[in-house]
């Protein structure tokens, strides 16, 4: 009896020296620590948010480029009215259709808290990538956010996402705005050799490309120019017409003016035909034919070339190499040739 209990306080000992050898063990662990049940729970949380980070937009979308399974495209885009989104679209259309790819188009009308809720809609539908037109650079970043902790990648197009939201995207496709806007900088400076008197017609004021459009541009203008007034004419032609002629009624020095596309130039071209003071020269955004045809005419002096074919073929190629797993440029710019007289045979219009 006396062996058997000797026998049970050595098993007795041998454990505790075992339990105090593995508490021991545990405390000099990296990184370990004595945790809390709240501390616990924290930790689990923190573990599946990161987790679920971890499945990237890139895996994601892998997944749906299994067998059988064809990639849907979601797109919330600014409208779908105007010279150059419908050849956007009309390429767009083009493009999914060629790569057998689905789509799902909704037109936000340039309303930003609209195109939140689209993105949410378009997370909702599945979709395997958002191609974002943003109404806002910066009231936009939470849906794209979403999109991203969804697992579904975004694509800027046409205009860039506010830098502090660029995280949430894959990149962006199009034209280099602030490149647009010096172009137009740089005809400016020829139309005028440095000096004159100029008033601006521009659009999208708080929006990353109009920004850009009216910074490059200043960029490129010589102290010599003076703005004397500028104006929003919400890209409708009408509405420059009348903002032109309410510059020509209250300056009568005007040299030149800078329109942010060519259909508001011709707004421009308009007034100014009406009031007489045809020795005013007009340098405008876009190249379309109309433009074109405006600059052999002697009416407009040059515009800069944004191609919507080539905009929307630079999403794409975006797209393709997200698919393959490949490096997506973070600005995946088209070119934006000026077009003058000089050069204006030898180019083709934009739409």
């Amino acid at each position: 009896m006396e062996g058997g209990i000797n026998t049970m306080k050595k098993v007795t000992f041998v454990a505790i020296i075992l339990v105090l050898t593995l508490m021991l063990s545990m405390s000099f662990l990296p990184g370990c620590k004595t945790t809390t049940t709240a501390e616990t729970t924290a930790a689990a949380t923190t573990a599946a948010e990161t987790t679920a980070a971890a499945t990237t937009a890139a895996e994601t979308t892998a997944a749906a480029t299994e067998a059988g399974k064809v990639i849907k495209v979601g797109f919330t885009i600014l409208c779908t009215d105007g010279f150059y989104i419908k050849k956007y679209i009309e390429r767009y259309n083009q493009q999914i259709a060629d790569n057998g790819y689905e789509s799902v188009m909704l037109d936000c009308t340039f309303d930003v808290a609209k195109q939140v809720s689209q993105i949410d809609n378009l997370i909702a539908q599945g979709v395997d990538i958002i191609f974002v037109m943003p109404a806002d650079p910066k009231a936009v970043i939470p849906g794209i956010q979403k999109a991203k902790e969804a697992g579904i990648p975004v694509l800027a197009v046409h205009d860039k996402i506010d830098p502090s939201g660029e995280q949430y995207t894959i990149g962006y496709a199009g034209a280099d705005s602030v490149k647009l806007g010096e172009g137009a900088g740089i005809l400016m400076e020829q139309a005028l050799n440095g000096n004159g008197n100029i008033v601006v017609l521009g659009g999208s004021y708080g929006a990353n490309y109009g920004i850009a459009l009216y910074s490059g541009f200043k960029s490129k203008i010589s102290a010599g120019i003076k703005i004397l007034g500028e104006g929003d004419h919400g890209w409708d032609r009408a509405k420059s017409m009348a903002l032109m002629e309410d510059f020509l009624t209250k300056y009568d020095n005007i040299d030149g003016v800078y329109a942010f596309d060519d259909n508001t130039g011709f707004g421009a071209i308009d007034a100014i035909k009406a009031a007489q003071r045809t020795t005013i020269k007009v340098v405008s955004i876009n190249g379309q034919k109309e433009a074109f045809d405006a600059i052999k005419a002697g009416d407009l002096f040059g515009t800069v070339k944004q191609d919507p074919v080539a905009n929307v073929d630079k999403a794409f190629e975006s797209l393709a190499l997200f698919l393959a797993g490949k490096d997506v440029p973070q600005y995946n710019y088209s070119d934006s040739p000026i077009v003058t007289k000089e050069n204006v045979d030898s180019l083709e219009p934009s739409f």
